[in-house]
């Protein structure tokens, strides 16, 4: 019998209480204080019944990542909780590949020799493939992968550094501030899973904008994350600030 079921307060029970601090955002000391019991007596009373699927599936998913991140940032869980469930969507991958979106204009504006086989007219991105010009965003992974494959033909580097990818979207060219040596490099680790993808997407809101993001989030300014982050502060604060209440509840 462990020795949290003996009514005795043994090495099982105290991990117990850490682990569970750690996983509310409270100060991890093993004891059962006032936060601690409160917190419990929440979660015990189906506290957590009034958040939204996507916030019990994101906590579900990555809640030990997003409580690692936020503490070693100093961000209140429920705000890096509530920024992911803003910006991620909700698979980092389609058909076993990780999802991505190519750019055409990014790629066009670094690659001087791609407009043969690039083009942007009213805002729609087009390719070139078999003598016809077809669609690059059609909501399908295949023509987002045949734009893509033909970019890596051109120009390898910049063609990597023209996709989003993964369930954060992140684009290529954010390699350095999602910690990685190339665009390609930050493809081929968010290949591997979803976990380093969500580790990519904390890495690049720590970092993102010389920390100026990470500043607004230690200091739950949501408008203001709004703003650095999507440019649009007054749309965009509001949404962040109720997706970290539902996360919170999570």
């Amino acid at each position: 019998m462990a020795d949290y079921d003996n009514g005795k307060f043994g090495n099982g029970t105290d991990t117990a209480v850490k682990s569970f601090q750690s996983s509310k955002s409270l100060s991890v000391d093993g004891k059962a204080g006032k936060a601690t019991l409160t917190a419990l007596d929440k979660a015990t009373s189906g506290g957590g019944s009034g958040a939204s699927t996507a916030a019990k599936n994101l906590k579900k998913k990555f809640g030990s990542i997003i409580s690692s991140f936020a503490s070693k940032y100093s961000i209140g869980e429920d705000v890096l909780g509530g920024f992911i469930l803003t910006e991620s969507s909700g698979s980092g991958f389609t058909s076993g590949k990780l999802l991505i979106r190519f750019e055409n204009h990014i790629f066009l504006k670094n690659v001087s020799n791609a407009s043969k086989t690039f083009k942007v007219e009213d805002k729609v991105h087009y390719y070139y493939k078999n003598g016809t010009w077809n669609k690059t965003h059609t909501g399908n992974q295949a023509s987002e992968y045949d734009a893509f494959n033909l970019a890596i033909g051109i120009n390898e580097y910049y063609a990597y550094y023209s996709i989003s990818m993964g369930l954060p979207q992140i684009m290529g060219f954010n390699y350095e501030v999602t910690g990685f040596s190339s665009p390609k490099a930050m493809f081929e680790n968010f290949s591997l899973s979803e976990d380093n993808q969500m580790k990519g997407f904390c890495t690049f809101i720590a970092k993102y904008s010389s920390g100026s993001l990470l500043k607004a989030c230690q200091s739950r300014d949501f408008n203001r994350m709004g703003a650095i982050y999507n440019g649009d502060g007054a749309t965009y604060g509001p949404k962040l600030k109720a997706n970290a209440a539902d996360y919170a509840k999570a």
